[in-house]
C-alpha cells in the first residue's frame, strides 16, 4: 500500500517531457481530421488521460501550452496581415 501512495505522489509532480510539450504547443487545435471515429483531437485525449490518471501537472502544463500556442497562431496571423497590407 505504501508504493502504491508513493506512486501516487510522483504522478502528481512529473512534468511533461519535451515532445509532448511541442505537440501541445503547435498543434493546439485538431488539424488533421478523424484518426479514431470516437476522438478526433490528440491533445483532448491526452488532457483526458492526464485527469483520469491524475498527472496533475502534466495537466496544468498541456492547457497552459494549448493557450501559449493559439496566441502564437494568432499572432503569427496577425503579423501575416500586417505584412501583406504595407
Amino acid at each position: 500500500m505504501q508504493q502504491e501512495d508513493l506512486n501516487n505522489q510522483k504522478r502528481k509532480t512529473i512534468p511533461l517531457k519535451a515532445s509532448e510539450s511541442l505537440s501541445f504547443f503547435f498543434l493546439p487545435f485538431a488539424f488533421f481530421g478523424t484518426i479514431n471515429k470516437k476522438n478526433n483531437d490528440f491533445n483532448k485525449s491526452e488532457i483526458e488521460r492526464f485527469k483520469r490518471y491524475g498527472f496533475d501537472l502534466k495537466l496544468k502544463q498541456a492547457r497552459e501550452l494549448t493557450i501559449f500556442g493559439r496566441i502564437f497562431y494568432m499572432s503569427l496571423i496577425f503579423i501575416i496581415i500586417y505584412l501583406i497590407k504595407y
